[in-house]
């Protein structure tokens, strides 16, 4: 990548910046692209509301989502919520409420998330823009918002899907425009993995996409096919838009609003240049989000503190790879520990059901060395049963053991898994 200093044509200061990067434009997908994407939605939301707010008007925040499960789709959750949303926003009824309301339009925000629980978790952020200037803008507002999830919820039910009126939706009326533009562009927030906006979610047990990007990518097979799942659904999926009708009442520029995948190749320039980065280093650098890091550096150092700055960026990045291997690799050992723990537990009632075969307790002590030591041959990969704790086992009570069959079945799903990912 060509590294450039220039000064900036409208403010006169110094800027780094880089030539011969090609980006797929990808809002969805990629984590080098989806930033600027989700800074573009944040941007058009805060516009439009900025606009309502200077004419005394109100933005009313809205959560449309209905309940779920982990057997239900991505594709199936959204487009329960995305076609009722759309159809409570349709028809007599809401041609009544804008005008009851004052509603000059709403701007609809996709966030998606991941329950290990409760599966796919899509839902929309609304932000509903009521006009003013009256003392009634906030009071208008208020009703606007619960008017649409209402009718919301009655287009869920009416469609089969389920939804909770106590969690299904949620209303509030804005603070601000910037208040409206993070609260409708929070999904495409969640996007931001190289800044300062990444979305948390509340649950540990809560994953955005790149949470299953990075699990898929580290040979977890369940969050690969969550990723493959996801990447099917979501691209060409649209957020934030401004319609060009709002943006006429608003006085804003009907500008396009493009969250296609536009791939784009910025060509290599020669002027100006004060150094170069190879392309897989440049990409390891956006991926531990030292690029803007390293291009303030040159910005401070300029030419002379070129060869500085790549130094000093690259030992970063190597201490971030390195600490995330050393963390890929203790995840693996907690997993390997975790199934042979499994396996020796199993292994072990097996064991005591062997033994419990003999009625009389004198068999079972003069059984229990034969037991250990076949289960022993047929298993050299785990850790030798003891004795004594066979013999505690088979004293326990009989119902608390599985049969031969369940122990079998168990047995052979770990193996199954064991070879699944030996082979991955």
């Amino acid at each position: 990548m060509n590294i450039h200093l220039r000064y900036g044509e409208q403010t006169g200061e110094l800027r780094a910046g880089v030539s011969g990067i090609y980006r797929c434009g990808s809002p969805w997908l990629c984590p080098t692209c989806a930033p600027g994407k989700a800074l573009e939605r944040a941007e058009r939301v805060q516009a439009a509301a900025t606009a309502t707010f200077l004419r005394g008007g109100k933005a009313a925040l809205v959560v449309l989502t209905a309940s779920h499960s982990l057997e239900m789709s991505l594709a199936e959750i959204k487009e329960l919520v995305k076609a009722s949303s759309s159809a409570a926003r349709k028809g007599r009824a809401w041609v009544k409420a804008v005008k009851e309301f004052g509603i000059l339009g709403v701007i609809v925000g996709q966030e998606v998330t991941f329950s290990l629980e409760h599966g796919w978790h899509y839902h929309q952020h609304l932000s509903v823009l009521v006009d003013g200037p009256d003392a009634d803008a906030y009071r208008r507002a208020e009703q606007a918002g619960e008017w649409i999830a209402k009718a919301y919820s009655e287009k869920v039910r009416d469609k089969g899907g389920e939804v909770s009126d106590r969690y299904g939706w949620h209303v509030r009326v804005a603070c601000n425009a910037v208040d409206a533009s993070d609260y409708t562009a929070k999904g495409s927030m969640a996007w931001e993995v190289a800044g300062g906006h990444k979305d948390e979610t509340k649950s540990a047990k809560s994953l955005t996409p790149w949470d299953i990007a990075v699990a898929a990518s580290a040979g977890d097979k369940q969050m690969f096919a969550k990723w493959k799942e996801y990447e099917a659904t979501m691209p060409g999926t649209r957020s934030c838009v401004v319609s060009a009708a709002l943006a006429k009442k608003l006085g804003l520029t009907a500008e396009p609003q493009n969250d296609d995948e536009d791939s784009e190749q910025l060509y290599h320039e020669t002027d100006d240049v004060v150094g170069r980065v190879d392309a897989p280093v440049w990409s390891r650098w956006m991926r531990h989000g030292l690029a803007s890091t390293f291009l303030l550096r040159v910005e401070y150092g300029g030419e002379t503190g070129f060869a500085g700055a790549v130094e000093q960026t690259e030992a970063e990045s190597m201490e971030i790879e390195r600490r995330w291997q050393e963390e890929k690799a203790k995840r693996e050992r907690e997993r390997q520990e975790q199934q042979t723990s499994c396996k020796a537990d199993v292994l072990l009632r097996q064991a005591a059901n062997d033994v419990r075969k003999h009625q009389h307790r004198a068999g079972m002590l003069r059984h229990i060395g034969d037991v250990v030591e076949r289960i022993a041959r047929d298993n050299p990969d785990q850790p030798r049963l003891n004795a004594g704790a066979v013999l505690t086992m088979v004293e326990r009570p009989a119902p608390a053991a599985p049969a031969d069959d369940d122990l079998a079945a168990i047995l052979k799903m770990i193996e199954d898994m064991s070879a699944r990912q030996m082979a991955a």
